[in-house]
């Protein structure tokens, strides 16, 4: 999950448009949580996933690449729970599955010397997936999921842990598993309804973790991986255009690790990534934790 856009977008509205600094302009894209095997769904079963992620940046990059707004600062803690359920049932001659999820968030803001700090839930994303093993190589999976606005959010508050907002996204995820190499991508496009609180609609925007993975022994993996996110369209204000659209990028890249005893035991895996070429959006490093466990 990205918080980097809230303090910048309250910020950009409070000096820019003269409106109240309440726009909560995050993204809930998770960007850096999948790597290794992002395409690879499991046999039928319910699988159950935990993420663990730390995010902190000092500096946020406006349209032309220079700091932006004085005295930034972010800081997020972030625990998600994630249920997988894949079915024997066949669709589209793919596998039948569901997912869901949902974040609790410890966040702190610092911009252009207010602060503000909040605890609390964030949004719920679920919906149904079909995946295909198309051979013991490529495997892939798309869904269409809803990211729903059930997390805490105060108009009012600088730093929230929901969007209030309802977002639909499409997912594909792809993965190439040669006999040492992983190659794997996952791929969402994210359409957001408008904040009825505040009268604003982020930009719809494309987002994609990758990785190059390679097995260095027979339980352990190693990996680079990154993330990317471009916005597509402007971010709105009462129908008009905020700014010259407020459009984010960024990009993130950095080492990863995977361990696994067997194929069918748990797995553990690791990875910190660095961001870099930003625009309206912050420059910071994520550190992500991730454990898969059949339930």
């Amino acid at each position: 999950m990205n918080f980097t856009r809230t303090a910048a977008a309250a910020l950009l509205l409070a000096l820019g448009a003269g409106a109240h600094a309440t726009e909560n302009g995050q993204t809930t894209a998770a960007a850096g949580a999948e790597g290794f095997l992002a395409g690879a769904l499991p046999p039928p079963g319910l699988y159950g996933l935990v993420y663990a992620n730390h995010y902190r940046a000092d500096r946020f990059d406006g349209g032309d690449g220079q700091a932006l707004i004085p005295g930034f600062k972010v800081r997020a803690n972030v625990l998600v729970g994630r249920l997988v359920y894949m079915s024997d049932t066949q669709v589209l001659g793919g596998q039948l599955g569901a997912y869901g999820v949902l974040p609790l968030v410890d966040l702190q803001v610092e911009a252009g010397g207010a602060r503000g700090s909040h605890t609390g839930l964030g949004d719920l994303e679920a919906g149904p997936l079909i995946a295909w093993h198309h051979s013991p190589q490529l495997h892939t999976a798309a869904a269409l999921v809803g990211v729903l606005p059930t997390g805490d959010y105060d108009k009012d508050r600088l730093a929230n842990t929901g969007n209030h907002v309802t977002t639909l996204r499409g997912v594909y995820v792809a993965s190439y598993l040669g006999e040492s190499v992983d190659a794997s991508t996952k791929l969402t496009y994210s359409i957001n309804r408008k904040n009825d609180a505040t009268d604003y609609r982020s930009g719809q925007y494309l987002h994609a973790d990758w990785n190059l993975g390679w097995r260095v022994a027979p339980t352990w993996q190693i990996g680079l991986q990154g993330y990317l996110i471009r916005q597509t369209t402007d971010d709105t204000l009462g129908g008009a255009t905020v700014g010259d659209g407020f459009r984010t990028r960024v990009f993130a890249a950095g080492p990863a690790v995977r361990w696994q005893a067997s194929p069918t035991s748990p797995s553990l895996e690791m990875r910190v990534l660095k961001e870099s070429g930003a625009r309206y959006h912050s420059s910071g490093t994520s550190l992500w934790l991730k454990a898969v466990f059949p339930l």
